[in-house]
């Protein structure tokens, strides 16, 4: 006779990037154990009756930036009250440090103080400088590892010597390459143009920006990973006409993914009128017609991943605008807001939602089937979602210490209720039982990259 499960979830609707059925969930230990219609309550150390809610697996935001107002810690905590369950996180080398370093002191911290499952990514500011280190950081198992191609003028852009040598390591050491892809030159020229001087206001922020250099730097870093046979994650896709190079890249065949954000999916230029700077985003908020396109790209697979981008800084709304920093709270109102925004107004299918906030992100990132699904042997990294709990977004209630959120005043139309990692109670009757310190580390791609689901 088999043990008794840990925990059991009953009468819930089971959403994976397969579909979705009534079943009942058992947990033994940190993993599960068993997914059927009906199973026995008989023993079971925990039953919990979830019916008319959906289970979707743990969601894993892969665009975190815990080096500003939240760090590691409270990018976790906060993470943790919106659902999701794993983060992976930019470990940035700033001019003049040493990515080895860098990489090290984030990944002592996270596995110390991190309540969630963790990976990291290597960022990087001065190339030259840094890229040489790749090999090595590969070896604590990260393998993925971020270039600008913009910000020219703050000292961190990548040109494209040090982007495709950096690329050829990748390539040969099974990396993966993550490129903000926006053309820093031509960007740094129209800020002069249209963001100094006494005319200078937010409502040109847009125009210093245009989604065509978007367009250019997508299209350059498609074509040099093509040329040394290395893989490309471009994060942040904004604009329509930024899905066209990144359409023609995968009808070719290219290894070649994507990822929007819930604010370019949701919001629109315009509130740059009302937010000023707290709106300052790079690349930025884009227009109706370009939030359309996003949804669409989601929809035929062009878009496989939604993540947050969460890089909460303190700004001065009534000081310069172009000395405030890039970057807007995102990470607790990530599964809700995309949920609202995608399937209650019927740009995606739930099934497609858990594929592109689970299921994608693990595949691509090689943490999947132990990450990013829910099947007997996965991680019990599992969430409980009610479709019609209706919740307001406020600044009040939200929890990163940046103290503001682009969505004050957004009810949504369901709404995390509890989660699980690997078994264990994380969000719980509205606060977290998770502690510091029960995050694991996860090495990323370490196996090779599953076909991700479109």
């Amino acid at each position: 006779m088999s043990q008794a499960h840990d925990l059991l979830l009953v009468g819930g609707t089971v959403v994976t990037g397969a579909g979705m059925r009534r079943a009942d969930i058992g947990v033994k230990g940190e993993t599960i154990a068993a997914i059927q219609p009906s199973l026995p309550r008989e023993g079971a150390r925990e039953v919990l009756d979830v019916s008319g809610k959906y289970i979707f697996p743990g969601i894993i935001d892969v665009h975190v930036h815990p080096v500003y107002l939240d760090d590691v810690e409270a990018c976790s905590r906060i993470a943790a009250y919106g659902g999701t369950t794993t983060l992976l996180h930019f470990a940035y080398a700033r001019t003049g440090d040493s990515l080895l370093q860098k990489v090290e002191e984030m990944l002592h911290d996270a596995q110390r103080r991190s309540l969630l499952d963790f990976g990291l990514h290597g960022g990087m500011f001065e190339a030259p400088k840094q890229v040489p280190e790749i090999p090595r950081v590969m070896t604590l198992g990260v393998r993925t590892f971020k270039f600008f191609l913009t910000y020219l003028k703050q000292g961190w852009y990548t040109d494209d010597y040090q982007l495709i040598k950096a690329m050829d390591i990748l390539a040969e050491h099974n990396g993966m390459a993550i490129v903000h892809c926006e053309n820093g030159g031509a960007i740094d020229y129209l800020e002069d143009k249209f963001l100094k001087g006494p005319q200078a206001s937010a409502r040109f922020f847009n125009a210093s920006r245009p989604p065509a250099l978007e367009e250019e730097g997508i299209f350059r870093a498609i074509r040099l990973a093509e040329v040394v046979g290395c893989r490309v994650y471009i994060p942040h896709v904004t604009a329509k006409r930024a899905l066209r190079p990144i359409r023609m890249a995968q009808e070719e065949g290219l290894p070649v993914y994507a990822e929007t954000c819930p604010q370019y999916l949701n919001l629109t230029e315009s509130i740059l009128e009302t937010r000023g700077a707290l709106a300052k985003i790079g690349p930025p908020i884009r227009t109706a017609q370009d939030s359309e396109a996003l949804w669409v790209g989601l929809r035929d697979g062009t878009l496989s991943v939604v993540a947050s981008d969460h890089a909460p800084k303190a700004k001065d709304v009534s000081g310069d605008f172009l000395m405030q920093g890039f970057g807007s709270p995102q990470i607790e109102t990530l599964l809700p807001v995309t949920y609202d925004g995608g399937v209650n107004r019927g740009h995606i299918s739930v099934v497609r939602l858990v594929q592109v906030l689970c299921e994608n992100p693990a595949r691509i990132f090689g943490l999947y089937p132990r990450k990013g699904t829910l099947a007997a042997g996965s991680d019990a990294d599992l969430v409980v979602f009610d479709p019609n709990r209706e919740f307001t977004i406020q600044a009040d209630n939200q929890h990163s210490n940046v103290g503001y959120t682009l969505y004050e005043g957004l009810t949504t139309l369901g709404w995390p209720m509890m989660s699980f990692q690997r078994g264990k109670r994380v969000l719980w009757q509205g606060e977290i039982q998770a502690q510091p310190g029960q995050g694991r580390f996860l090495p990323t791609l370490e196996s090779p990259a599953d076909p991700i689901l479109s």
